[in-house]
């Protein structure tokens, strides 16, 4: 019985081999290659957590870690809710189940977790109403009794929804931009109705074409580029799904470009790239039109949602023209997603010019399915064994 234990150990222990980078989670740099071993007995890992909450509702969450030396460990919120209210368990609630359930109102960064089993209550305002974005996200450390706290784990507060972060264009173009014509430009917003699927939109337009003969695609690519607000860690939204609404008003969509061709661009500036720094994640048209054996592009507005998971089709570039595309790894589409600095959708579908509309853009998830090998840095940037 003996030996067996220690085997069980030993196999954990290789399978989920952490790295650590030495600065303490790149305060002095953030692209630093330079990684050192983590002891295992010296830091726990606390477990990023997506929480679902209705509007003008509540969540009784429980904390949640890893630690290979004890089961005795202390929670810490690291920072508060722009949206909503944290409150302890009473004690009633707390040792014997009884309401009332909250107790007093977590005011303070640092504030230890006393509830049983770590848990504690976030509460939404009323009135209250669900958007496009996450309610918020809440972050918290974890330490064991010699005191070594853990890096910040992550809870991501979102409605029944699902919704992490998105773009509805209600009121304006939010900030979206056009790429890839002869000069980039702010995309053109139109607070028009055409049907339930474009109802307040952008829109762009083909103003560069480069076929290089009959039958060929464009080599000039045009995209809706996303602004700031969709970068930085969404590797929450790993496992769940990015969705849009795109219509043509103009186009010969019998003539579509390659099947190669990018439908949706995820980036990574601070990710190690093949050759150079950078990864690029593309989901082709081929990918797309597999998955999705009738669909129509062009004309009347559908909906187009693609998968945030490695085996659905995406494919990284490999930074060298002789070298074909191939797919990433668990690790590496949770790094983009949780280093993300750029989403990019096409506009140029076709081999000739075109006006495409978007409208409702949104990455959700409604289960957390980040694994632990990918969560010994917050950002999955080192030490992910996946």
């Amino acid at each position: 019985m003996k030996f067996s234990i220690i085997v069980l150990f030993v196999g954990l222990f290789q399978r989920c081999e952490c790295q650590q980078q030495t600065s303490e989670y790149h305060k002095t740099n953030p692209l630093a290659s330079t990684v050192t071993v983590l002891d295992p007995t010296s830091r726990p890992i606390a477990l990023h957590q997506l929480i679902i909450v209705d509007a003008a509702g509540y969540a009784l969450i429980r904390l949640k870690s890893y630690s290979r030396i004890s089961p005795n460990m202390v929670y810490s919120i690291n920072s508060l809710p722009n949206s909503g209210t944290l409150f302890q368990l009473s004690q009633v609630f707390s040792s014997y189940g009884y309401e009332p359930k909250t107790g007093s109102k977590i005011s303070q960064v640092s504030t230890i977790v006393t509830g049983s089993d770590n848990r504690f209550i976030y509460s939404r305002p009323s009135p209250d109403q669900a958007g496009i974005d996450k309610w918020d996200v809440v972050s918290f450390t974890v330490s064991g009794p010699d005191g070594v706290s853990s890096l910040p784990g992550s809870l991501t507060l979102v409605p029944p929804s699902g919704a992490i972060v998105g773009s509805s264009f209600f009121l304006s173009s939010e900030g979206w931009s056009i790429s890839g014509n002869k000069v980039a430009s702010p995309a053109s917003y139109e607070a028009f109705s055409r049907g339930a699927l474009l109802s307040r939109y952008i829109v762009g337009g083909d103003d560069l074409v480069d076929v290089p003969g009959a039958g060929g695609s464009d080599l000039s690519l045009w995209y809706f580029e996303a602004p700031p607000k969709y970068f930085g860690n969404f590797g929450i939204a790993y496992g769940g799904q990015l969705s849009f609404s795109m219509g043509a008003f103009s186009g010969d969509f019998k003539a579509l470009n390659a099947g190669s061709t990018n439908v949706v661009e995820l980036l990574c500036a601070s990710c190690t790239g093949p050759v150079t720094g950078g990864v690029r994640l593309g989901f082709p048209l081929a990918a797309l039109l597999q998955a999705s054996p009738g669909l129509l592009l062009g004309g009347s507005a559908q909906t187009l949602t693609l998968p945030l998971r490695e085996d659905a089709g995406w494919l990284k570039d490999p930074q060298n023209t002789l070298l074909p595309w191939s797919a990433p790894s668990q690790c590496e589409l949770i790094q983009v997603l949780s280093r993300l600095s750029g989403l990019r959708i096409l506009g140029d579908w076709t081999a000739w010019y075109e006006t495409v509309a978007l409208d409702n853009v949104q990455i959700s998830n409604l289960k957390a399915q980040l694994p632990l090998c990918s969560m010994t840095m917050p950002d999955a940037s080192n030490g992910c064994s996946c």
